[in-house]
């Protein structure tokens, strides 16, 4: 039984980390927002440097299963 947890919360780990990957990708590459004047080419190097490595996943998939206990929407 214990065999069979391991790899049903890897899996959701797996999968959460996934979707979060993608979604903070799409944020990244999105256009420019009405009223923004530039996104520094420095800065978003920076920025996806610190968001898009790997190893940062464990929080949002921790807030995503909470939500879920509660009935929240994704």
């Amino acid at each position: 039984m214990l065999k069979d947890d391991q790899v049903a919360f890897e899996s959701a780990l797996f999968t959460r980390a996934a979707a979060v990957e993608v979604l903070l990708r799409q944020v990244f590459d999105a256009p420019l927002l009405s009223g923004e004047i530039a996104r520094p080419e420095r800065l978003m190097a920076a920025m996806r440097h610190g968001v898009l490595n790997g190893g940062k996943r464990l929080r949002p998939f921790l807030v995503m299963e909470s939500a879920a206990l509660f009935s929240a929407n994704d």
